[in-house]
């Protein structure tokens, strides 16, 4: 009998770590400080969402919304992956971001809604159009407060080398370089210049461009994430990367990645919740 009572106190265990790894949401909080950043941007709050693959948070996702509506923002940042690719779902993140455009919301796309139809893509792009978010696709828009401005860049995910990005050769990341100034051109520098995209990958592309922040996702954090490093299952075999969540830091360029709010084919996620993000800007002096 002591046996069974094992079994049955490591399966409990197991089935609330499960649930506690893959139901509960974090919000994580992070202060940028930049002398680029406007004075009138003092206290400006975004909130980052990625990676929802719509999935359920309660009846009409009630437990979610409750919980972003309670957060104090200025602006909301999504970077991409809120369809699921496999079952071809779109309309449930439509009706989910429709009770939340009393804020700004900026769309940018990630592989799962790029592998979509052609039909069911431009319905989806249309569909978000009419409930009043803004997609970034591969251009660049002011975010304004007087007559000071803020640059949000969005550049569309790079599916074609999916397959190779991951080694890290140069000649994908200038490949992608090349194809990321053609698409956006160069930056201006006196600007704070934001990139929304949906790959961390490229993160040394993004730093050779110069922006000043990058938000992204993709990864989900991993499967597994143990001291920072984080294990995804991906085409190529497993991944091991310290790029799969939190900010980095490399030269000037900051990068926030999130764990995703979601789930995807496979919800495994150990020591690994679900997060959105809150970032706060402060002119530095």
């Amino acid at each position: 009998m002591t046996i069974v009572y094992i079994i049955i106190g490591i399966t409990i265990f197991c089935s609330i770590f499960y649930l506690l790894n893959y139901q509960m949401i974090c919000v994580s909080k992070y202060k940028i400080t930049d002398k680029k950043i406007p004075k009138s941007f003092d206290g400006y709050k975004a909130l980052h969402l990625s990676d929802w693959h719509c999935t359920n948070y309660g009846k009409n996702n009630s437990r979610l919304l409750r919980i972003i509506k309670k957060q104090d923002y200025d602006v909301m940042f999504v970077s991409g992956d809120f369809a699921v690719r496999q079952t071809h779902e779109y309309l449930p993140a439509i009706e989910f971001l429709k009770e939340l455009t009393d804020k700004p919301i900026y769309f940018i796309w990630g592989n799962h809604e790029l592998a979509l139809t052609k039909e069911e893509y431009l319905d989806f792009w249309d569909k978000l159009d009419k409930i009043g978010v803004r997609v970034v696709e591969n251009e660049h828009i002011a975010l304004s407060k007087g007559n000071d401005k803020i640059l949000l860049y969005g550049l569309r995910y790079n599916s074609k080398d999916e397959d190779t990005r991951y080694i890290k050769k140069q000649e994908i990341q200038d490949k992608y370089y090349n194809n990321y100034v053609d698409a956006l051109g160069k930056l201006d520098k006196t600007k704070y210049n934001i990139l929304l995209t949906h790959d961390p990958m490229y993160y040394d592309v993004y730093v050779r461009e110069g922006f000043d922040l990058v938000y992204a996702g993709h990864l989900h954090g991993g499967a597994i994430r143990i001291l920072g490093f984080c294990l995804s299952k991906l085409k190529t075999g497993l991944v091991i990367t310290r790029l799969g969540a939190g900010m980095k830091k490399k030269e000037s360029t900051k990068m926030i990645v999130s764990r995703g709010i979601g789930n995807s084919t496979i919800p495994i996620r150990v020591f690994n919740p679900p997060e959105m993000s809150i970032t706060t800007f402060y002119h530095k002096d």
